[in-house]
Protein backbone atom coordinates (compact mmCIF):
# COMPACT_ATOMS: atom_id res chain seq x y z
CA UNK A 1 0.00 0.00 0.00
CA UNK A 2 1.39 3.19 -0.51
CA UNK A 3 1.86 6.20 1.77
CA UNK A 4 -1.06 8.32 -0.21
CA UNK A 5 -3.19 5.04 0.02
CA UNK A 6 -2.31 4.88 3.82
CA UNK A 7 -2.98 8.61 4.67
CA UNK A 8 -6.31 8.15 2.55
CA UNK A 9 -7.35 5.19 4.80
CA UNK A 10 -6.77 6.89 7.79
CA UNK A 11 -8.34 9.90 7.17
CA UNK A 12 -11.11 8.05 6.16
CA UNK A 13 -11.64 6.18 9.57
CA UNK A 14 -10.81 9.10 11.44
CA UNK A 15 -13.03 11.73 9.74
CA UNK A 16 -16.12 8.89 10.71
CA UNK A 17 -14.98 8.56 14.38
CA UNK A 18 -14.08 11.93 15.32
CA UNK A 19 -14.96 14.16 12.60
CA UNK A 20 -13.45 16.59 9.80
CA UNK A 21 -12.49 19.52 12.22
CA UNK A 22 -11.82 16.90 15.53
CA UNK A 23 -9.30 15.17 13.56
CA UNK A 24 -5.86 16.92 13.48
CA UNK A 25 -2.89 16.69 10.54
CA UNK A 26 -0.75 14.81 13.64
CA UNK A 27 -3.31 12.68 14.54
CA UNK A 28 -3.28 11.77 10.22
CA UNK A 29 -0.30 11.35 10.15
CA UNK A 30 0.48 9.04 13.57
CA UNK A 31 -2.59 6.56 12.40
CA UNK A 32 -0.78 6.26 9.11
CA UNK A 33 2.72 5.94 9.75
CA UNK A 34 3.72 8.41 7.92
CA UNK A 35 5.80 11.55 8.37
CA UNK A 36 4.52 15.07 8.01
CA UNK A 37 6.53 15.86 5.37
CA UNK A 38 5.30 13.01 3.02
CA UNK A 39 1.74 14.07 3.87
CA UNK A 40 2.32 17.12 2.32
CA UNK A 41 3.87 15.66 -0.27
CA UNK A 42 0.80 14.22 -1.28
CA UNK A 43 -1.57 17.07 0.17
CA UNK A 44 -1.86 20.60 0.48
CA UNK A 45 -3.39 20.35 3.65
CA UNK A 46 -6.18 18.62 5.20
CA UNK A 47 -8.50 19.89 2.84
CA UNK A 48 -7.88 18.67 0.19
CA UNK A 49 -7.62 15.39 1.87
CA UNK A 50 -10.84 15.89 2.87
CA UNK A 51 -12.43 16.14 -0.51
CA UNK A 52 -10.40 13.45 -1.81
CA UNK A 53 -11.62 10.92 0.47
CA UNK A 54 -14.90 12.52 0.09
CA UNK A 55 -15.35 11.92 -3.48
CA UNK A 56 -13.89 8.75 -3.16
CA UNK A 57 -16.43 7.57 -1.02
CA UNK A 58 -19.06 9.09 -2.67
CA UNK A 59 -18.19 7.38 -6.45
CA UNK A 60 -17.58 4.18 -4.04
CA UNK A 61 -21.42 4.22 -2.27
CA UNK A 62 -22.86 5.87 -5.88
CA UNK A 63 -21.34 2.55 -7.75
CA UNK A 64 -22.54 -0.01 -5.34
CA UNK A 65 -26.38 1.78 -5.28
CA UNK A 66 -26.13 1.87 -9.19
CA UNK A 67 -24.75 -1.94 -9.27
CA UNK A 68 -28.17 -3.24 -7.13
CA UNK A 69 -30.23 -1.00 -9.07
CA UNK A 70 -29.09 -2.72 -12.01
CA UNK A 71 -29.53 -5.99 -10.66
CA UNK A 72 -31.40 -8.69 -12.67
CA UNK A 73 -34.29 -8.56 -9.71
CA UNK A 74 -37.37 -7.00 -9.17
CA UNK A 75 -37.94 -3.27 -8.59
CA UNK A 76 -39.48 -4.01 -5.27
CA UNK A 77 -36.17 -6.38 -4.23
CA UNK A 78 -33.75 -3.27 -5.69
CA UNK A 79 -35.38 -1.13 -3.40
CA UNK A 80 -35.00 -3.30 -0.32
CA UNK A 81 -31.68 -4.68 -0.69
CA UNK A 82 -29.76 -1.16 -0.61
CA UNK A 83 -31.90 -1.12 2.25
CA UNK A 84 -30.40 -4.76 3.39
CA UNK A 85 -26.51 -3.49 2.53
CA UNK A 86 -26.96 -0.39 4.67
CA UNK A 87 -28.13 -2.20 7.79
CA UNK A 88 -26.01 -4.91 7.36
CA UNK A 89 -23.19 -2.15 7.20
CA UNK A 90 -24.48 -0.01 10.17
CA UNK A 91 -25.09 -3.29 11.87
CA UNK A 92 -21.45 -3.97 11.69
CA UNK A 93 -20.33 -0.41 13.16
CA UNK A 94 -22.76 -1.09 16.07
CA UNK A 95 -20.00 -3.49 16.69
CA UNK A 96 -17.39 -1.19 17.27
CA UNK A 97 -16.62 0.53 20.59
CA UNK A 98 -17.88 3.95 18.96
CA UNK A 99 -20.68 3.71 17.01
CA UNK A 100 -19.49 6.61 14.01
CA UNK A 101 -23.11 6.36 12.38
CA UNK A 102 -23.36 7.94 8.87
CA UNK A 103 -19.74 9.26 7.07
CA UNK A 104 -21.61 11.53 4.59
CA UNK A 105 -24.61 12.10 7.38
CA UNK A 106 -22.02 13.88 10.13
CA UNK A 107 -19.64 15.52 7.25
CA UNK A 108 -22.52 17.08 5.87
CA UNK A 109 -23.99 18.28 9.30
CA UNK A 110 -20.24 19.75 9.98
CA UNK A 111 -18.87 21.40 6.69
CA UNK A 112 -22.09 21.76 4.34
CA UNK A 113 -22.51 25.02 5.65
CA UNK A 114 -19.36 26.45 5.99
CA UNK A 115 -17.01 24.95 3.38
CA UNK A 116 -18.40 25.37 -0.27
CA UNK A 117 -15.84 22.90 -1.43
CA UNK A 118 -17.67 20.19 0.93
CA UNK A 119 -21.23 20.94 0.20
CA UNK A 120 -20.57 21.13 -3.29
CA UNK A 121 -19.45 17.63 -3.49
CA UNK A 122 -22.23 16.39 -0.71
CA UNK A 123 -24.59 17.53 -2.81
CA UNK A 124 -23.90 16.26 -6.34
CA UNK A 125 -23.73 12.71 -3.91
CA UNK A 126 -27.07 12.78 -2.44
CA UNK A 127 -28.62 14.07 -6.05
CA UNK A 128 -26.93 10.94 -7.78
CA UNK A 129 -28.61 9.27 -4.93
CA UNK A 130 -31.63 10.08 -4.98
CA UNK A 131 -31.49 9.65 -9.05
CA UNK A 132 -30.93 6.08 -8.86
CA UNK A 133 -33.69 5.52 -6.36
CA UNK A 134 -36.09 7.82 -8.52
CA UNK A 135 -35.46 5.39 -11.25
CA UNK A 136 -36.06 2.40 -8.86
CA UNK A 137 -39.40 4.03 -8.06
CA UNK A 138 -40.27 4.39 -11.76
CA UNK A 139 -40.04 0.78 -13.08
CA UNK A 140 -42.16 -0.14 -9.88
CA UNK A 141 -44.85 2.10 -10.92
CA UNK A 142 -44.43 0.86 -14.15
CA UNK A 143 -44.15 -2.46 -13.41
CA UNK A 144 -47.58 -2.58 -11.44
CA UNK A 145 -45.52 -2.99 -7.82
CA UNK A 146 -46.01 0.35 -6.43
CA UNK A 147 -49.20 2.74 -6.57
CA UNK A 148 -49.27 4.93 -9.73
CA UNK A 149 -50.67 8.14 -8.09
CA UNK A 150 -46.84 8.27 -6.56
CA UNK A 151 -44.64 10.65 -7.62
CA UNK A 152 -40.68 9.39 -8.12
CA UNK A 153 -38.40 12.50 -7.96
CA UNK A 154 -40.21 13.60 -4.60
CA UNK A 155 -40.37 10.33 -3.16
CA UNK A 156 -36.56 9.68 -4.05
CA UNK A 157 -36.03 13.14 -2.19
CA UNK A 158 -37.94 11.82 0.91
CA UNK A 159 -36.54 8.70 1.31
CA UNK A 160 -32.63 9.55 0.93
CA UNK A 161 -33.40 12.14 3.37
CA UNK A 162 -35.33 10.03 5.74
CA UNK A 163 -32.90 7.03 5.34
CA UNK A 164 -29.84 9.78 6.89
CA UNK A 165 -32.01 11.85 9.14
CA UNK A 166 -32.58 7.67 10.78
CA UNK A 167 -29.06 7.01 10.63
CA UNK A 168 -28.72 9.96 12.93
CA UNK A 169 -31.38 8.73 15.28
CA UNK A 170 -29.55 5.42 15.52
CA UNK A 171 -27.28 6.96 17.76
CA UNK A 172 -28.95 8.82 20.27
CA UNK A 173 -31.42 5.80 20.25
CA UNK A 174 -28.32 3.53 20.11
CA UNK A 175 -30.40 1.35 18.06
CA UNK A 176 -31.02 0.46 14.47
CA UNK A 177 -34.55 0.52 15.05
CA UNK A 178 -35.18 3.71 13.14
CA UNK A 179 -33.89 2.52 9.75
CA UNK A 180 -36.41 -0.26 10.16
CA UNK A 181 -39.22 2.35 10.90
CA UNK A 182 -38.15 3.48 7.45
CA UNK A 183 -38.40 0.38 5.88
CA UNK A 184 -41.90 -0.26 7.51
CA UNK A 185 -43.05 3.07 6.46
CA UNK A 186 -41.82 2.60 2.81
CA UNK A 187 -43.69 -0.46 2.54
CA UNK A 188 -46.99 1.61 3.54
CA UNK A 189 -45.82 4.49 1.01
CA UNK A 190 -44.93 2.25 -1.95
CA UNK A 191 -46.59 -1.47 -2.08
CA UNK A 192 -49.82 -2.34 -3.48
CA UNK A 193 -51.28 -4.91 -1.46
CA UNK A 194 -50.68 -8.10 -3.45
CA UNK A 195 -46.92 -7.33 -3.01
CA UNK A 196 -46.53 -6.33 0.58
CA UNK A 197 -45.57 -9.78 1.53
CA UNK A 198 -42.04 -9.42 -0.64
CA UNK A 199 -41.38 -6.95 2.29
CA UNK A 200 -42.63 -9.26 4.97
CA UNK A 201 -40.41 -11.82 3.95
CA UNK A 202 -37.42 -9.29 3.42
CA UNK A 203 -38.01 -7.53 7.24
CA UNK A 204 -37.61 -11.17 8.53
CA UNK A 205 -34.17 -12.12 7.28
CA UNK A 206 -33.36 -8.40 8.24
CA UNK A 207 -34.28 -9.53 11.65
CA UNK A 208 -31.72 -12.37 11.60
CA UNK A 209 -29.12 -10.16 11.28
Amino acid sequence: MSNKDKIMDAATELFHLYGYDGTSIDMLIKKAGVSKSNFYYYFEGKEELGLNVLEKLAEKQVREISEIMQAGTNPVEQFLNCYKKAFSSYHNLFEQPIYPGSFFGNITLEQSSINEKFRSVLDEYYQECEALVEGCLSRGIEQGFFYEDLNPKELARYFVSHFEGAILLTKAKKSLSPIKDVIVQGKKLLLKDEWAHLADEWMALIDEI
